[in-house]
């Protein structure tokens, strides 16, 4: 970009994600902001180390889902609005609306798709049953009729993709940038404690019931702990899972800011990954299967995703079905006691990671889209 000419100034939006989000401000503002533009990101609440170049503007916490999908929605957009941007990218599919009233107003907007939303919608619990078939396939109409009305469309996943014919659609994946990875040496597997992590929100398509009462099994080695590091998705899932059995061998640890969560991972012996079986999880690339691998951690992982097979080929992990607690317990315990089969299935991991699932590639996919929307 001309050093000489005005930068071009980027809003992030989102009423959903929390301002640390690690695709949305380590990842896409922190790139754009390398590479030259003004980045701003608009967020409901946080207060997040801001990578260099980067702005935090927040419109206040919503105090449920209702109020989230109306008077933080509409904050977002007096927000934007005020910051005058050339470009806004939103994160969220309940900002589409806003995302057409800010190309009305002349701007270019991007459009990012985290999830597939047809699938999701139809996984979603607090949606009545018989109203989730009709919802999704009524998404799925809206996604085909309004896609081509936004200068660009970012998607995480080929899957995703496919649902999209809009001429500016790329994917970008959720691949660590090297910076976020632990840095520095990290102590052996042997010399950390019996611990196994979680990172990311809590939910029952999750298997945080199947995680806690995991570690009531009688195969868990004594002392180990399963620390799980995220929000819990509502207050009576919460209170559900700490009242299960195997909830004693827990650590509730609540949100976590990253530096906290490199910590975790350099002192865990695995990192679970275990999603039920839904339309919206089989072809899904979490970004925490590679966060995992690239801070030399062993994965548990469901066998009903797609990406199992990274694990699987790679020997850096144990693939489970989700809904076999024993099975769950018996790979966390060959972890723990196999310090050095673990170290090594993590180690191949990392040079994965390192050699082929990295941040760069995607980096450049980003800035492409945006000088040629630009």
């Amino acid at each position: 970009m001309n050093g000489h000419a005005r930068k071009m100034k980027v809003a992030h939006l989102t009423s959903v994600h929390v301002a640390s989000d690690t695709r949305i401000l380590y990842r896409e503002c922190a790139t754009l902001a390398a590479a030259g533009y003004d980045v701003v990101l608009i967020a409901a609440e946080g207060s997040p180390a801001l990578p260099p170049g980067v702005r935090l503007r927040t419109v206040g916490a919503p105090r449920n889902r209702v109020d989230r999908m109306s008077r933080t929605v509409w904050r977002v957009y007096r927000a934007a609005l005020e910051e005058r941007a050339d470009i806004y990218h939103f994160h969220d599919p309940e900002l589409m609306g806003i995302g057409l009233l800010l190309r009305m107003h002349g701007a270019r907007v991007i459009f990012d798709v985290h999830e597939d939303i047809p699938y999701d919608i139809a996984d979603k619990v607090w949606i009545a049953p018989p109203l989730r078939p009709p919802v999704a396939a009524a998404s799925a109409v809206v996604l085909r009729a309004m896609q081509g009305l936004y200068s660009g469309v970012v998607t995480a996943t080929p899957a995703i993709a496919r649902r999209f014919r809009n001429e500016h659609t790329v994917v970008v994946r959720n691949y660590p940038s090297l910076e976020e990875l632990p840095q520095g040496p990290s102590p052996s597997f042997a010399d950390r404690p019996a611990n196994v992590v979680y990172v990311g929100s809590i939910t029952e398509l999750r298997c945080a019931f199947e995680m806690v009462r995991a570690m009531a099994s009688a195969s868990i080695p004594a002392g180990t702990r399963l620390q799980l590091a995220g929000l819990f998705e509502d207050d009576p899932l919460e209170r559900k899972v700490r009242a299960l059995p195997g909830a004693q061998n827990v650590e509730f640890l609540g949100y976590c800011a990253r530096s906290r969560v490199n910590a975790l991972l350099t002192n865990a012996r695995a990192g679970l990954l275990l999603f039920q079986p839904a339309a919206n999880h089989d072809e899904a690339v979490p970004n925490k299967l590679f966060e995992y691998l690239g801070a030399g951690l062993p994965v548990i992982i469901s066998n009903t995703m797609q990406c199992s097979s990274v694990v699987r080929e790679h020997d850096c992990g144990v693939v489970v079905d989700p809904n076999d607690l024993e099975q769950i317990a018996k790979a966390i315990a060959y972890l723990v006691d196999n310090p050095a089969a673990a170290q090594a299935m993590g180690e191949r991991g990392r040079m994965l990671v390192r050699e082929k699932f990295q941040w760069t590639s995607e980096a450049t996919k980003l800035t492409q889209l945006y000088a040629a929307i630009a």
